[in-house]
C-alpha cells in the first residue's frame, strides 16, 4: 500500500500545493477500473484531469462521469498523518448520484447514494453499516454551535483565512478529527467551512452530507460545488451564511 505512516517525499505543483507519487497513481489505477469496467464513463481526476471513455460514441460526452481525488489531504498523507483520504463521486447527466469517502489509514469508509440515504462503516469489518444523520441541535445562541473548517484555519491566507476566522470567533470552533463535512453528516457539529477546493474536493462530501439530511451551498446560498462551500445541518445553514458574509462586505 502507499500509506506507512512515514514522512512522504512531495513534488510542488505550479499551484504551489504538494503532490506525491501516490496522488497521480491512485487516480490511474481508479482510472484503469472504470475502463475495464464501465467503458462509457468518463473519468475527472486532480493530477491526470479529465480522460475519454474507453468506449462508446468518439466525441461525444459521456452521461456518467467518475470524479476522482487521489489523495485530499496531501499535507497529511506526506507528513504520515492519518486524516486523509480518497474522494470518489459518479456523476450522471451532471449530478452527484454517488459520493465514497474512504480513508484507508483509519480503517473508515463514508458513501452515500441519491435517495438512498449516507453510511459508514470500518473497512473490513463485519458490523453492518451504519447510517448517518445531522445534528438536530442549532437552536440557542449561535456560539454554542459546533463548527470547524477544511483545511485548518492556520494553513489558510487572505479571504479565505478571514472566513475561516469568522466563523471560529462566532460559534464553537472544534478541531476536525476526519473531514469536517463526515463530522456535519455523522451529527458531531453542525457544519464545516471548506473555503478552498474543486469539484473533487466536493462532489463526495456534498452528497454524503446532503443524504444524510443536511445542507451544502455557496455563500450565495445557491446549491453550487464551487468554493468556498459551507456544509451544514440545514437547520443552522441560513444564519452561518450572514454570519460569514459579515467577513466580506
Amino acid at each position: 500500500g502507499f500509506f506507512t505512516g512515514e514522512v512522504v517525499d512531495t513534488a510542488t505543483k505550479a499551484d504551489g500545493t504538494p503532490v506525491t507519487a501516490a496522488d497521480p497513481a491512485v487516480e490511474r489505477a481508479l482510472a484503469a477500473v472504470v475502463a475495464a469496467e464501465r467503458r462509457s464513463d468518463g473519468f475527472l481526476g486532480e493530477e491526470v484531469g479529465p480522460l475519454p471513455a474507453a468506449g462508446g460514441p468518439n466525441g461525444s460526452e459521456p452521461r456518467r462521469r467518475w470524479v476522482v481525488d487521489g489523495v485530499d489531504g496531501t499535507v497529511l498523507f506526506a507528513a504520515g498523518a492519518a486524516e486523509w483520504a480518497t474522494q470518489i463521486a459518479l456523476e450522471a447527466d451532471g449530478e452527484v448520484v454517488v459520493g465514497v469517502t474512504t480513508s484507508p489509514a483509519l480503517g473508515a469508509r463514508w458513501w452515500a447514494s441519491l435517495g438512498g440515504g449516507a453510511w459508514r462503516a470500518r473497512i473490513g469489518g463485519t458490523a453492518p453499516p451504519v447510517r448517518l444523520a445531522v445534528s438536530t441541535g442549532a437552536g440557542g445562541e449561535l456560539a454554542a454551535w459546533r463548527t470547524s473548517c477544511v483545511p485548518v484555519r492556520p494553513s489558510l491566507r487572505g479571504l479565505e483565512r478571514a472566513l475561516a476566522d469568522r466563523l471560529a470567533e462566532g460559534t464553537h470552533d472544534v478541531a476536525p478529527t476526519v473531514h469536517g463535512a463526515l463530522m456535519v453528516a455523522e451529527g458531531t457539529i453542525e457544519a464545516c467551512l471548506q473555503p478552498l477546493g474543486a469539484l473533487w474536493d466536493y462532489a463526495a462530501p456534498s452528497l454524503i452530507v446532503a443524504e444524510a439530511g443536511g445542507r451544502y451551498g455557496g455563500l450565495d446560498g445557491g446549491r453550487t460545488l464551487a468554493q468556498p462551500l459551507l456544509y451544514s445541518n440545514g437547520a443552522s445553514h441560513d444564519a452561518l451564511l450572514a454570519l460569514l458574509r459579515g467577513a466580506v462586505l
